[in-house]
């Protein structure tokens, strides 16, 4: 048996950094959606053991789809047998979950394949062992994330909006900008009002903020221009996804989403797409 899920990307609407915790990682407010920009993964049995193959050769090795199937199969309590093939299409390293994604979407198909063995809470706690996003990633729709990002609340009736991304070509390592993250504004204060968001109806205002643009754009001022140019092509917002680089541009429909698209698409070698949120 053969099966192939659709591995979707995510882009943060907002990111509040409430601060440090104690095992080194930050409290977090935010807001994602999937996107219909996927990578693919084809997921089937193996005979011969765990499998893994991609289009893109620097993920060959040292990549979350062979993590999450190892977790997988451990929680099983069996020697991994399965092959996995991913068709990437999400840049790497790019702020936008991409390798959240393919986690989740390994976790999700090897279980259809295993007859549903795991229940959700264990796909659950797998996931948060893989990584922050990849919790979110197994839900499939627009969601309000506290703790590292695992904690989550669903928010099925968030609308669906039509995005521009622009990635400049370069990656960001998450864990640099984490690291470079000035925290001294941070104080008790500030940090109840944030966390008061999670208990009521949040405004544009309260999502529409990303703490890390300071450090990422800071190193990288071309980001900034990538902002001032998705608002020139008709975005009625623009700001930066995660830890960066791509930057999106939110747009009135699809239409006008496409059209800035090709637009932007010809200028300075950036990749572009245009595409919209999803409830799968």
């Amino acid at each position: 048996m053969r099966l192939t899920i659709q591995a979707h990307a995510k882009v943060n609407l907002g990111l509040r950094v409430l601060g440090r915790r104690g095992d080194g990682y930050h409290d977090l407010l935010t807001v994602m959606q999937p996107l219909d920009l996927a990578d693919e993964l084809t997921v089937g049995d193996e005979a011969s053991g765990l499998v893994f193959t991609c289009d893109d050769p620097a993920l060959a090795q040292n990549n979350l789809v062979e993590r999450a199937a190892r977790a997988y199969f451990a929680a099983l309590g069996r020697q991994p047998r399965a092959s996995l093939h991913l068709a990437k299409r999400v840049p790497v390293a790019a702020g936008l979950g991409g390798g959240s994604a393919d986690a989740a979407a390994a976790l999700l198909g090897l279980n259809v394949l295993a007859g549903q063995a795991l229940a959700p809470e264990e796909l659950l706690r797998l996931a948060r062992g893989l990584g922050a996003d990849v919790a979110f990633c197994l839900g499939g729709m627009t969601a309000l994330a506290s703790g590292v990002g695992d904690r989550l609340r669903l928010w099925p009736d968030f609308p669906l909006l039509h995005y521009v991304l622009v990635n400049p070509g370069f990656a960001i390592s998450t864990a640099w900008v984490y690291n470079q993250l000035d925290l001294t504004w941070t104080n008790e204060r500030r940090g109840i009002n944030i966390k008061r968001l999670s208990s009521r109806l949040l405004s544009w205002d309260d999502i529409l903020v990303n703490d890390l643009e300071e450090v990422s754009i800071g190193a990288y001022p071309q980001l900034a221009g990538i902002k001032d140019a998705l608002r020139e092509a008709g975005a009625f917002f623009a700001q930066m996804s995660g830890s960066g680089p791509t930057v999106f541009g939110v747009f009135e429909g699809r239409e006008a989403a496409m059209i800035a698209a090709g637009q932007l698409g010809t200028r300075h070698g950036w990749w572009v797409r245009a595409c919209s949120g999803v409830k799968a």
